[in-house]
């Protein structure tokens, strides 16, 4: 069974995709994984040296001086985008292999743009993930993502009503820990997976 977590930006998406270890499910997080191809993939690091100035440092993806090349948006930006997610998808399909070998019942996908992207293809189900405004600020606060980077992220993924649409389940991140278990509890539950 292949989860994949969708929501607003800031609402908890990895708090919920760690909480899903409790039951035993396997996590694919792609932000991990990106943040590791910035530092060893080749075709990765040769196309920001070449299109990017000034982002390659040491021989690595530098995040901060390549965010500003974010801010521009430019077609570079979007050739570099689909490079990323065609190492990216490789590398999901390696993981999604491997669990299954192990026999493993519950992966979670921990995806930026799962819904925007054919990512959502891998899900047998998706869950929408929410928090409350105030909790949201200050999650967005403290990842420093201030408001002309945050209505630039919002424009490139689908409204926040249309994802809950598509959504099959909704956990509410807002709270604790705990009671973001037990929602995860009923999910898997109703899914008949052993936890």
């Amino acid at each position: 069974m292949i989860i994949g977590l969708t929501g607003g930006i800031g609402v908890g998406k990895s708090f919920v995709a760690d909480c899903f270890k409790v039951f035993d499910a396997a996590v694919f997080d792609a932000d991990s994984v990106v943040h590791h191809l910035y530092k060893v993939d080749k075709s990765i690091i040769s196309y920001a040296e070449e299109n990017f100035s000034g982002v390659v440092v040491n021989g690595e993806i530098d995040r901060t001086v390549l965010s500003e090349y974010f801010l521009a948006y430019g077609k570079n930006w979007e050739q570099f985008q689909s490079l990323v997610h065609s190492v990216v998808r490789n590398e999901l399909e390696i993981f999604i292999d491997q669990e299954k070998k192990t026999g493993r019942e519950l992966l979670v996908l921990d995806i930026p743009l799962l819904l925007e992207t054919r990512f959502r293809l891998y899900c047998d189900f998706i869950i929408f993930v929410h928090a409350d405004s105030a909790v949201q600020a200050q999650r967005l606060s403290e990842r420093n993502i201030n408001k002309e980077k945050l209505d630039l992220i919002s424009s490139t993924q689908l409204p926040i009503g249309e994802k809950r649409q598509m959504s099959d389940f909704t956990i509410d991140a807002s709270t604790s820990r705990e009671y973001v278990l037990s929602q995860i509890k009923d999910i898997v539950d109703s899914l008949n997976l052993s936890s």
